[in-house]
């Protein structure tokens, strides 16, 4: 046997029988366990104790039995187990006089039985065989369950898939030759929605196992009313489910419906993170209108936002709209965002998100679905008129997207828009100033390390990549003095440092400076100072 075969195979139990403890300690101190593959599960002296033990579902793998013992024999106790529906393996100990016993042990299917005393290379060789055997049983039953494992998952994906394929296209004949079988004459559509109760606290890996038990749910409540039931994810935590059934079943799909709202409730018991809320479709009775149902269920969910989450919404009682194609930014709003960035104006994009929604907040009778999509084209609108490579703001946008979609309240979703959209107006803001003041930045740190050198305005402009005129208004904009005046802070600070701790000339320290007239330096500093250069080294020296 290969190593890695060796190190998949499991430890088989074993439990030893016999009134003699002495011998069953023995033979336990016989077997190779190790080499074997096994492991003690217990020793005991009588067939009572053990047999105990199988009823409180303890089942050992192999047994080694003594066949004359006092209450419940080897025999009694091997005929005991088989009616339990036991398979078990047993090895049976007798002496010379209790052959006869060992002859009918072979009536209740034991093949292998040794005789007293036991000789620890017949009772190892015995013990490895059933082992083998175990093994190949073992590996062949595992097998078996990865493959039905394989094919189920097959099934579920095709499934999943079938309803994608459904729900995204418009399919009006149901395919013949297609694995999925909807033999019911009713169809119908949920959408099972989890909202984050915070959505800065998204986990991915606890949301796919609760979308997992959440589906179990619904194949086990839906599995004995429904000819088929479909489930897929999709974005957002949108569970959809399609199921198919007789019209003699209808009263049982409603109650089925109320079920899996409440079963998953109390699956959530643990979780604080969600809130769950179900949209429920109307009947079809035609393959070609499945699609619909799903979408009005989809619809149901959206109201949410107005009726409340942890409940079921019936898409018959939300009003509904048949314009198609609806814009959901008027011209007006769309002008007002582009103002709101134009001045970077966090106050007014507020004011302006609470306008777009006081319609909901007086009208009763819409379909506040449309909140959603309104949310969806701001975030797009707003992001579009930034002049930056999309690619760079892709992600930021679709986590917004994303946030809003978890909003569960029309006060959350505006305060959501607000803080995010604000937020990134912000940094934009802090960003442009932070791009203004770098051509300024590189300017000052030019003229601090080259001061004691000819330096004029077009130079600098030069360097940082402006025209001399918009570098000298930026410069002058950012720094409140004009270039010229701040080059000469810069020399006469580092002339005041020379005066103060060098023993340099006056001279010297002008053409240090930039200056290589010296009168003209002298009467420079004394105009900065208030008093000539020779008297400000008298005064700091």
């Amino acid at each position: 046997m290969k190593k890695e075969d060796e190190y998949l195979m499991k430890k088989y139990q074993v439990l030893i029988i016999d009134d003699e403890i002495r011998i069953a300690l023995l033979i336990k101190k016989l077997i190779h366990w190790n080499e074997i593959g096994l492991e003690c599960m217990d020793v005991v002296d009588n067939g009572e104790i053990a047999l105990k033990k199988i009823r409180e579902g303890k089942y050992p793998d192999i047994v080694i039995t003594d066949i004359r013992m006092p209450k419940i024999d080897g025999l009694e106790f091997i005929s005991m187990t088989k009616n339990i529906g036991c398979d078990i393996k047993f090895i049976v100990i007798s002496g010379y006089k209790e052959f006869e016993y060992a002859h009918r042990a072979m009536q209740y299917g034991v093949e292998n039985y040794l005789l007293k005393p036991v000789n620890e290379k017949e009772l190892n060789k015995d013990l490895k065989k059933i082992v083998d055997e175990l093994n190949i049983q073992w590996k062949a039953e595992k097998e078996q369950k990865a493959l039905q494992e394989v094919v189920t998952e097959s099934r579920h994906i095709i499934k999943r898939e079938f309803l994608k394929n459904i729900i995204e296209t418009d399919i009006s004949t149901e395919p013949e030759d297609s694995i999925v079988s909807l033999q019911g004459e009713i169809y119908r559509g949920i959408d099972i929605k989890l909202d984050y109760i915070d959505y800065s606290q998204k986990d991915d890996k606890q949301d796919m196992r609760m979308v997992t038990k959440i589906e179990e749910i619904v194949e086990q409540i839906l599995e004995n009313v429904v000819e088929e039931v479909l489930i897929c994810k999709k974005e957002n935590l949108h569970i959809y489910c399609l199921f198919n059934y007789d019209v003699s079943n209808r009263k049982k799909i409603k109650e089925c419906i109320n079920r899996i709202l409440s079963d998953i409730q109390e699956q959530l018991l643990g979780f604080e993170q969600y809130e769950v809320t179900i949209g429920v479709g109307t009947e079809k009775s035609e393959f070609g209108e499945i699609r619909f149902s799903i979408k009005e269920a989809n619809r149901a969910i959206g109201n949410r936002i107005k009726k409340g989450v942890g409940r079921l919404i019936y898409s018959e009682t939300i009003e509904s709209d048949t314009q198609l194609n609806k814009e959901y930014l008027s011209p007006l709003e769309r002008n007002n965002i582009k103002k709101c960035l134009e001045s970077y104006s966090v106050e007014m994009l507020e004011m302006l998100i609470n306008t777009m929604y006081r319609e909901y907040l007086t009208d009763e009778k819409k379909d506040f679905s449309e909140c959603y999509l309104k949310a969806k084209d701001v975030v797009d609108y707003f992001f579009d008129q930034f002049d930056v490579k999309q690619d760079e703001i892709k992600n930021i946008r679709k986590d917004i997207q994303e946030g809003c979609q978890h909003c569960y309240t029309l006060g959350k979703l505006k305060k959501y828009l607000q803080q995010n959209l604000g937020d990134f107006l912000n940094e934009s803001c802090e960003s442009i100033k932070e791009e203004a003041a770098k051509p300024i930045r590189q300017a000052r740190k030019y003229i601090e390390e080259h001061y004691a050198e000819k330096i004029v305005l077009e130079d600098i402009a030069k360097l940082v990549n402006l025209n001399p005129v918009y570098f000298s208004v930026l410069f002058k904009k950012e720094c409140g003095i004009n270039i010229s005046t701040y080059l000469m802070d810069v020399r006469m600070e580092k002339a005041k440092e020379f005066l103060q701790n060098s023993n340099d000339t006056i001279a010297v320290i002008g053409e240090k400076v930039g200056y290589k007239d010296t009168r003209y330096f002298s009467q420079t500093f004394a105009k900065y100072v208030g008093i000539k250069p020779m008297l400000y080294r008298k005064l700091h020296s």
